[in-house]
């Protein structure tokens, strides 16, 4: 009799396990904030420099340096580009956590410096450092300033701006919202942001931060988390599980293990288990993109709250800056251009939407008016193109890291011949 009990009991468990299929992944309990790094106090870059100098002490900074080159080939280059590197600032950011337990990666906004990278107040004597100085170019400034690395031999932090004592532009915002607007692919997107911004810092700031073991330089994990940012805000303009394009073995797939080794370690992680803020181990967010959505995509109809994490300020989650005050002044603008420009439309369809679907007359008498002069003085720069080593480095391919430079330059020279004048 206990033993048919049993079997009863057996069997509605499985036809309730049955019933209720498969589970979305389990929501973070707390959530921890990634702040622009142009937001932060002394205070909070003495702190950061404390967490780092520990690592420095433990061995942690040449270890991910160590295994970000023995990945390298791993993970640049197709689509893995976006969860690895998304899942190796985690990794950072939860050493740096042991030993202080509010520590986070700050996410260096690069178009916010577009113009003139180098006066950035991301790179002065208190913040990151500036240039290199000396025939080795060692950085001797900043929470990282006067350093010997040990990775990949011993050697001071280097640092050797891409102009001299000067940096050559990088990517306008614009450009990025257009990205993160047009781009229906993550495989698109992920071209556009690795042959675009992400090798224009590397290459801007130079020394060990445009090398195989660039994260010797503290940037490189702020610059990352900015990327992943973009990529955030690209996943709630877009099907938030996207995943296509070349991996490891042959199409993409969400199943895919994240390259890893014995110096960084994910046990055995795989693509899917990182796609979704506030979910499993991605318990962050940013100040200035989406927060977690309400629920896990694929299990419930309702999308992500587009909400500024931290605030009640509606956003459209398509800009490429994190300037609050100028990223609704962007769309503003551009929502004008776009009404004397029909071309446009199609680099900026998520304005385009906006434009359909509001009153523009009120909105559009308040656009202030640009004068010429002004005009002039903000027209879009063309950032600096990728070097043939950074290319050879890469394996790139020439002829698409051209196509892509075409791309980017083209959309700066339509902006700049429509009515459209940036803000930033």
């Amino acid at each position: 009799m206990r033993f048919l009990i049993s079997a009863v009991v057996a069997a509605a468990a499985i036809s309730s396990v049955v019933a209720q299929g498969p589970q979305p992944p389990p929501r973070c309990g707390s959530m921890r904030t990634r702040r622009s790094a142009h937001s932060l106090s002394n205070e909070d870059w003495q702190r950061i420099g404390r967490v780092l100098a520990q690592m420095h002490d433990d061995g942690h900074i040449d270890r991910f340096a160590r295994a970000h080159q023995a990945l390298f080939e791993f993970v640049h280059g197709s689509t893995t580009f976006f969860p690895f590197h998304r899942k190796f600032v985690q990794e950072f950011e939860d050493i740096g956590r042991q030993i202080d337990p509010d520590f986070t990666v700050p996410y260096w906004d690069s178009t916010r410096d577009y113009r003139d990278p180098a006066s950035s107040p991301i790179l002065r004597n208190n913040t990151l450092g500036g240039n290199g100085r000396g025939p080795n170019s060692c950085l001797p400034d900043g929470i990282q300033g006067q350093w010997n690395m040990q990775f990949p031999g011993d050697h001071c932090l280097r640092r050797q701006f891409d102009n001299g004592d000067s940096i050559r532009p990088w990517i306008p915002a614009e450009v990025i919202s257009s990205f993160i607007q047009s781009d229906d692919w993550i495989s698109v997107f992920r071209e556009d942001i690795e042959y675009g911004i992400h090798g224009a810092v590397h290459l801007g700031l130079g020394g060990d931060a445009s090398t195989r073991f660039a994260p010797n330089d503290f940037f490189f994990f702020m610059h990352h988390a900015n990327i992943d940012r973009l990529w955030w805000l690209w996943q709630n303009s877009h099907f938030m599980l996207d995943y296509n394009g070349p991996g490891p073995n042959g199409e993409a797939s969400l199943d895919d293990v994240i390259p890893q080794n014995d110096d960084v370690d994910f046990g055995g992680a795989r693509v899917g288990s990182v796609m979704v803020l506030g979910y499993e181990d991605n318990c962050y967010t940013y100040d200035s993109a989406p927060g977690a959505p309400s629920s896990y995509p694929g299990f419930e109809s309702d999308g992500p709250d587009r909400i500024i994490h931290g605030s009640q300020i509606p956003m459209p989650a398509f800009s490429g800056s994190s300037d609050v005050s100028g990223f609704g002044l962007e769309i503003m603008r551009m929502r004008r251009a776009l009404s004397g420009d029909s071309a446009l439309k199609q680099f900026y369809p998520g304005v385009a939407a906006l434009e359909s679907s509001r009153n523009m007359g009120a909105d559009m008498a308040n656009v202030d008016e640009c004068s010429c002069q002004e005009r002039m003085a903000k027209r879009l720069l063309y950032p600096a193109p990728m070097t043939d080593s950074w290319i050879k480095m890469h394996k790139f391919d020439p002829h698409r890291i051209a196509q892509a430079y075409q791309k980017t330059c083209r959309l700066i020279d339509r902006l700049n011949n429509s009515t459209y004048v940036s803000p930033y």
